[in-house]
């Protein structure tokens, strides 16, 4: 008798293509859903969608694949491979512009200090690093198990259609308004611990983004 792997959850072969595991999950994710199987199928519901995550991304499915080999030419057929930890779910994105009456002393002032630390024009000697501050409430579930919380904030770069200038040959630059610099934002993925309690915080440097006066600061609540 063949032993549980992610591949016989799923019903598929060990050198499957990723469109053929996208498929068999989804046809299997749709027999299996609680909300169309029945409560009692919540277990293989998990069971596929476990397989699915690991059996998805390359690099997961090589240290998986390379588990199962070590323990069939180590051990045997009979021996059960410890599965790979799911990965912790990640939460629907948050962004400063979405609170943006929350913001203190203004919005404007905050986007000026932004755009101060990529231009590092007219910056205060006394200017030290600032947090940017997000209230999160977590279930009882993320807040038992962690989560990921991704955080949208801006992020300037050199404008590549005028280099910084401001000036399309003669004519103003109208890829960045003639700022010379363009806007978009970047997601920061903040890990929240397992046993997260209600009221502690998290503080997350952004020198990864090339921002060195901010930080964030989210403070952790857990729903009753």
């Amino acid at each position: 008798m063949e032993r549980k792997t992610y591949y016989t959850i799923l019903g598929i072969s060990r050198t499957e293509n990723p469109g053929g595991i996208r498929s068999a999950y989804r046809g299997l994710a749709k027999k299996l859903h609680p909300d169309v199987a029945g409560e009692d199928n919540t277990r293989a519901f998990q069971e596929v969608t476990e397989a699915y995550d690991v059996l998805s991304d390359p690099q997961r499915r090589r240290d998986y694949n390379n588990k199962l080999r070590s323990a069939e030419e180590g051990y045997g057929q009979a021996v059960a491979v410890r599965p790979t930890p799911p990965r912790p779910p990640v939460r629907d994105p948050i962004s400063i512009f979405g609170n943006l009456e929350s913001i203190r002393p203004s919005f404007e002032a905050m986007h000026d200090r932004f755009l101060r630390n990529f231009t590092g024009v007219g910056i205060p000697k006394s200017e030290h690093p600032e947090g940017l501050h997000f209230e999160v409430l977590l279930t009882q579930e993320e807040a038992s198990s962690g989560c990921v919380v991704p955080v949208g904030v801006p992020v300037f770069s050199r404008c590549p259609r005028c280099e910084g200038s401001g000036r399309d040959w003669v004519f103003p630059c109208v890829h960045c308004n003639e700022r010379g610099v363009i806007e978009t934002e970047e997601l920061v993925r903040v890990p929240i611990p397992p046993m997260a309690s209600s009221g502690s915080t998290i503080e997350i440097p952004l020198h990864g983004l090339g921002i060195h006066n901010f930080y964030l600061r989210l403070r952790l609540f857990v729903e009753p």
